[in-house]
């Protein structure tokens, strides 16, 4: 049985269906049980708790085999994210490692490991450089999953870049942008180049690190590096919509940018994102580049 948190966001619904697909017995620990039950697949044991409900946690690690633990959130406070990604990490880990699970996967992001000279690596050279309060939590989590490799607890990190692509809950996350962007409702974005993967192929390198990781090791899951320019340009391309006008690295967003076109002025003030994933790749790891990806996306919103 492998526990999955977050369950019912943005990847965590992708994760579970394609657990469910290739023959894994799957629970969640989910705050709405009816949410689960309308958005998941058949067959899934659904466990009504809450990261910050111990005796919750308890009965949803009781008898997993595997934890995948994919849930976070942004906060609107520093104090309240900080709780969501680390809090709530130490958490799940002290639910696993008191039911004895076997292997512990846990869900950081690129943003955790990326460096002042625009790499992300899967064993960093260098302190990571984004200070907002997400990347800030999720470098802070990692730190406490990793420890806790060292104590007993067979557990994996796995950093996904920039995640879009369907899901089970609708176009959210970066596909957010690219649907405001082709509609006209972005005013530029900053033409950084950053790493892409799309959400299925995140839920798939969480399955070989699963069965396939090294203990205390991380997996960084990247498909490709495109600027935000040439991703938001082929999206408009498929969809019929209108090309974002791009503004070069280095520049500034105004005061109304969304959270999404707001990061490529984050990574605008780097060197070009490079990305070392070799460990993910002789895991098997084989995603998909963005021309594809994206040819994907545009299919299924246009499904919707």
């Amino acid at each position: 049985m492998l526990l999955v948190t977050g369950a019912t966001g943005y990847l965590g619904s992708v994760l579970v269906d394609l657990a469910v697909r290739r023959g894994h017995d799957v629970r969640v620990l989910v705050r709405d049980p009816r949410k689960a039950e309308a958005l998941l697949p058949a067959g899934v044991d659904v466990v009504p708790g809450d990261l910050a409900d111990p005796a919750s946690l308890a009965r949803a690690a009781r008898g997993c085999n595997g934890v995948l633990h994919t849930a976070a959130s942004l906060g609107s406070t520093p104090e309240q994210t900080r709780r969501a990604n680390v809090d709530g990490t130490a958490a799940v880990l002290a639910a696993a490692r008191e039911a004895g699970v076997g292997r512990f996967v846990h869900t950081s992001s690129g943003a955790a490991v990326f460096d002042a000279g625009g790499l992300v690596a899967e064993e960093p050279s260098a302190p990571p450089a984004l200070s907002d309060d997400y990347s800030v939590s999720k470098a802070a989590a990692e730190e406490l999953v990793l420890a806790a490799a060292g104590e007993g607890l067979d557990t994996v990190v796995v950093n996904p870049v920039s995640i879009y692509g369907p899901s089970p809950c609708g176009p959210l996350s970066y596909n957010g942008l690219f649907l405001a962007a082709a509609r006209g409702e972005v005013d530029a974005v900053v033409d950084a180049r950053v790493g892409w993967v799309l959400a299925e192929d995140v839920a798939a390198g969480h399955l070989l690190a699963l069965e396939h990781g090294r203990p205390g090791r991380r997996y960084v899951l990247c498909g490709e590096v495109a600027s935000y320019g040439r991703v938001l340009d082929i999206f408009a391309g498929l969809v019929g919509g209108t090309r974002v006008p791009v503004l070069p690295p280095g520049s500034s967003l105004g005061s109304d940018a969304g959270t999404f076109a707001r990061r490529s002025e984050v990574y605008g003030s780097f060197p070009p994102m490079r990305v070392d994933d070799a460990g993910a790749r002789a895991l098997g790891f084989a995603p998909c580049g963005v021309d594809e990806g994206l040819a994907r996306t545009a299919a299924w919103i246009r499904g919707l």
